[in-house]
């Protein structure tokens, strides 16, 4: 049976990174500009104006099946993470052309490879992809075709855009490992880095309850309205989709197959031959030129001495044969040697079909095994059974495709030929009910769920594979995509809005705050006349401290006010304002030369973002921010060229007018 893809696996080629340009690589990007230029400008240019592709990039296309495969890979990922978003949800959010700006990425890295003439060889390419667990055999371990062919139809690849797909990213990765060789942080980012990571600052903190600001009272209905209409994107409901689900299994008719025991040891004495398993050894053998040396061989080795040694005294070749069946032994006549001799007996000389004279000695035996009906008959019936199952499963199939053909509806004719069925009432794309719950009977069935919602109300689909199914979805009705109506979410409403007034309200306190300090109050004055009081008083942190200590938002002002000044912040429980009362800068030209270059080395690692948000210095990942710079400017110079109208029409929004989809 051939091993299922893993989510790992069916990711494997989305793995590309995000572009975000860093400022210090413009410094070269000027140079590889002139380069990429030449390189990249089609000979006879392009016009994608009459193209059904998404996306031209140097003269290559990118089609919408290519698109559509992209993202229909990152969905699996994202739903088996537990993020169950439908195809015309991540539409929405604007998946597709993120998707899309990846794959221009990708292919104008793949252009240039071109151009240069770098490229990776057929046999990285291969043993790239023997590395993917799925190509392999479940039982031997081994490359596989077979599992190589069920990987590729899972990832929806052909074999020969699979294998272009390799090759562009091991490509790329040698273009960029060659380009990055090199690439040092300035002396600068040394001393920028320590000044950012020693700076402290002294500050005073005020807070004000939301009591501060009074009891918010209840909104009129225009400002109800008003705020009903602000949010109708956020009550908006997703179409909804009642279906009836057909489901094609062999394990529903194999408790129908009657099985005779005469047919069980029928196929028992036919496959005999090929249960038995044939006795095995193991043995060392030395090639002789004569006969007399042959015997002089087997002398010493049954004098004790060891085969690699005679061999080498000898100036012969030895070689060990490991667990071996007699046909798999390369010589018959060695063959028949070795199976003649005596385990762990004294070593013979025998003649050779492929060489004079051999002296083989053998060093163990797994015996042969004779299978017997009893242990073989159970796997056998199964096997007898499942083959029977599906002829019975396709001659239903068939009488059910006769049926519909003939009138009946989808149930009935299902029904009538022993086909399960299972009604679902209302669903999204994405597999949830109108409760929000996941559909149990859709769960691993996200290529059915798609289909469906291609599908008009009234048809059904083609038998689509769903585990161990296939699956045919017949749309009963269509429950169009609407906003909740106002007076279902009237409380939920009120009570946002109440929430973003008493927000509004605090953020003004604050502010008032705030230019009372500014306006010459101390902070102790302006809060004590506006209902806050002081909390902290003249406390000395650090970036990472601040990180810890105060809100997100405040700390990030507090690092980024100047001195004496006033800053506000609201927060969950009301609003804070803080006053940097005091900036200790380290003096740099006292800092010792060791941590100053300690710190520039910093600069080179790849920037982490949950180390960023932790208060770290931002100077790093000048290497990464540097190949950014290179691989953007090459992508400048493909001169990628996006077909809006065809996006628009394969990929519509679920507000789309009819215009816009044209």
């Amino acid at each position: 049976m051939v091993r299922r893809l893993t989510h790992t696996e069916r990711l494997m080629l989305l793995q590309f990174r995000n572009i975000t340009r860093g400022w210090i690589a413009t410094i070269i990007v000027g140079l590889v500009g002139l380069a990429t230029v030449l390189f990249l400008i089609p000979n006879s240019g392009f016009n994608i104006g009459g193209s059904n592709a998404v996306a031209n990039v140097g003269g290559r296309d990118i089609t919408p099946p290519e698109l559509t495969r992209e993202m229909e890979l990152t969905l699996r990922g994202e739903r088996a993470n537990g993020n169950n978003i439908s195809q015309q949800e991540a539409v929405d959010a604007g998946l597709h052309l993120r998707l899309l700006e990846g794959m221009i990425n990708r292919v104008a890295m793949y252009v240039y490879a071109d151009k240069v003439g770098v490229s990776a060889s057929d046999l990285m390419v291969a043993n790239r992809i023997r590395e993917i667990p799925a190509v392999h055999n479940a039982v031997t371990g081994a490359f596989d075709e077979t599992s190589y062919e069920a990987f590729l139809q899972q990832m929806r690849y052909t074999q020969p855009e699979f294998e272009r797909d390799v090759r562009g990213d091991l490509t790329t990765q040698m273009l960029i490992q060659s380009l990055a060789t090199g690439i040092r942080a300035p002396s600068s980012f040394g001393a920028l880095t320590y000044a950012f990571d020693s700076e402290t600052r002294v500050i005073s903190v005020a807070e004000a309850p939301a009591s501060a600001v009074g009891t918010i009272p209840q909104p009129n209905d225009a400002q109800v309205q008003a705020f009903y209409e602000d949010n109708e994107q956020a009550l908006r409901l997703p179409e909804f989709r009642a279906l009836t689900l057909v489901y094609a299994r062999p394990s529903d008719f194999a408790g129908r197959v009657e099985v005779p025991e005469a047919r069980i040891r029928e196929e028992f004495d036919a496959r005999v031959a090929t249960l038995t398993q044939p006795e095995r050894r193991t043995y060392v053998r030395i090639t002789a030129t004569s006969e007399t040396q042959a015997n002089d061989i087997a002398a010493r080795l049954n004098r004790g001495e060891s085969a690699a040694a005679v061999a080498q005294a000898l100036g012969l070749q030895v070689t060990r044969g490991e667990n071996q069946t007699q046909a798999e032994v390369p010589d018959d006549a060695v063959g028949a040697a070795v199976f003649s001799a005596r385990v762990r007996g004294p070593a013979v000389a025998a003649r050779a079909s492929l060489s004079p004279f051999v002296v083989v000695r053998v060093e163990s035996s797994t015996p042969a095994v004779t299978p017997t009906y009893a242990e073989h008959r159970d796997e056998l019936r199964n096997a007898i059974a499942a083959d029977e199952a599906h002829d019975l499963l396709s001659s239903a199939i068939s009488a059910f495709e006769e049926a519909r053909a003939g009138g009946a509806s989808l149930a009935d004719a299902a029904r009538a030929n022993g086909l399960p069925t299972v009604t679902i009432a209302a669903v999204e794309a994405g597999g949830r009910d109108q409760q929000g719950r996941p559909v149990e009977a859709l769960a691993g069935s996200e290529q059915v769920l798609s289909v469906a919602f291609q599908t008009a109300e009234g048809e059904a689909t083609d038998f689509t594979p769903a585990g161990d199914a296939d699956v045919i979805a017949g749309v009963d009705r269509i429950i169009p995509a609407s906003v909740r109506p106002l007076a279902e979410v009237r409380a939920e409403l009120v009570e946002g809005w109440i929430q973003r007034e008493r927000a509004r309200r605090l953020r003004e306190l604050g502010e008032q705050i705030t230019a009372a300090v500014n306006g010459g109050q101390t902070l102790a004055q302006a809060a004590a006349a506006n209902r806050a009081r002081v909390v902290v008083a003249s406390r000395t942190l650090d970036r990472r401290s601040a990180m810890q200590g105060l809100p997100q938002g405040l700390a990030s002002q507090t690092f980024g006010a100047a001195e004496g000044a006033a800053i506000s912040e609201v927060g969950r429980a009301g609003v804070l304002v803080a006053v940097v009362e005091h900036i200790n800068r380290p003096d740099i030209s006292a800092a010792d030369p060791q941590i100053l270059e300690a710190t520039r080395t910093y600069a080179e690692r790849p920037c982490l973002q949950q180390a960023l948000q932790a208060g770290a210095p931002p100077y790093c990942g000048v290497s990464t921010s540097v190949m950014e710079a290179i691989q953007g400017e090459i992508v400048s110079s493909a001169n990628p060229r996006r077909n809006e109208a065809v996006i628009t029409s394969v990929y519509r929004a679920s507000n789309a007018t009819d215009e816009e989809g044209q």
